[in-house]
Formats: C-alpha cells, sequence, structure tokens
C-alpha cells in the first residue's frame, strides 16, 4: 500500500493515476480496509492535480466504482466541497448523489460563473430551474440549446413555477423570432 501511494504521489496524469487505482483495487482486495485507505489517498493525489475539473470529476467517479462505499463516497464530496465549489458541484451531479441536490441547487444560485458542461450536468441532473431568477440563466439557456437538452430544461422550468421562461426557451429552441417569443410569452 504504501509503495502504491508514494508511486501515486509521482503521478501527474489522471489517466495512469486511475490506472494505478485499477491495480490497487485489484491487488488489495484481500486487505478491504488497506485497499480503501489507499484508494482514498489516490483520490485526494487526484484532487490537487492540475487537471480540468471534468477530468477529476472523470476521474474520482471512476475510482469511486472500485471497491469504495457511501460513507468514502461522501468524505469525497466534502473534500471537493471544501476544495472547489464548481468541482463539488459536477461531482454531486457525476455520481447522482440525490441527497445533496437541494445544497447545491442553493449553491450554484450564488456561483458567478460555471463551465458549459456544469451547466448541461445541472441540467441533466433536473436542478435547472435553481438558476432561472440568477445572472448564469442566460448562459444556461444557450448551453441547453447547444446540447439539445432544452426539452429537459423547459420541462424544469415549468415544474418550478416558471412557465414564461419555459414558454421563452421553448419557442427559441425551435428557432422562433425574438418578437414573437415575447408576444408569446404574455400569453400565459
Amino acid at each position: 500500500s504504501d509503495l502504491i501511494i508514494r508511486i501515486g504521489h509521482q503521478i501527474t496524469n489522471l489517466e495512469v493515476l486511475a490506472n494505478l487505482a485499477e491495480f490497487a483495487d485489484e491487488f488489495l482486495s484481500k486487505s478491504p480496509t488497506i485497499q480503501k485507505n489507499c484508494l482514498n489517498q489516490l483520490i485526494d493525489q487526484g484532487l490537487h492535480l492540475q487537471q480540468s475539473k471534468d477530468d477529476i470529476v472523470h476521474f474520482i467517479d471512476k475510482v469511486l466504482q472500485h471497491s469504495l462505499d457511501t460513507s468514502d463516497t461522501e468524505c469525497v464530496l466534502d473534500k471537493c466541497r471544501q476544495l472547489d465549489k464548481e468541482l463539488y458541484v459536477k461531482l454531486v451531479c457525476t455520481t447522482f448523489a440525490e441527497q445533496r441536490y437541494s445544497e447545491i441547487g442553493e449553491m450554484v444560485k450564488n456561483l458567478t460563473a460555471l463551465e458549459d458542461n456544469t451547466l448541461t450536468s445541472l441540467i441533466l441532473a433536473g436542478l435547472g430551474a435553481h438558476l432561472a431568477s440568477t445572472d448564469l440563466y442566460i448562459k444556461m439557456m444557450e448551453v441547453a440549446i447547444s446540447e439539445e437538452i432544452a426539452d429537459k430544461l423547459v420541462e424544469q422550468l415549468k415544474e418550478a413555477g416558471f412557465r414564461a421562461q419555459a414558454c421563452s426557451l421553448q419557442l427559441m429552441a425551435l428557432r422562433i423570432p425574438g418578437a414573437l417569443r415575447t408576444m408569446s410569452s404574455f400569453k400565459l
């Protein structure tokens, strides 16, 4: 285990670190406590690499699928929350940690900028309506249209009571001119 951790500290590539985690998972399978400790330390190493947030989330998700349980996932989520709010939001959406959805729904309202992939993750997790009254809403609409998931966001907006925004987005997605979109919103 110590050797694996020492090797992990020398690695600067998440793909290689993921392969090491896979090896550690298999190699240490006879000692579950040591195995979990090793995998958690490799996740910690991955969190501190200078990589894109999407790559880090993909790495963590891959390692969490090994021999780690819910308490390990919760621990990793807590570390991410302290380290980087957007990384935390992405990881919650990726791991479908639904018990934390209301927390990140409130959290994203206070963030001033989010990557397009984070907005996509929020929509796919059913949390797009939380941004309906924020400065990020316009960017989220653009992302929803470009990623062809506007229909999901429209449903979320309707369910949350944002019918005018839902109708406007639906018409935007259909490429209806702006003046007609505005007129149709007022019909509601």
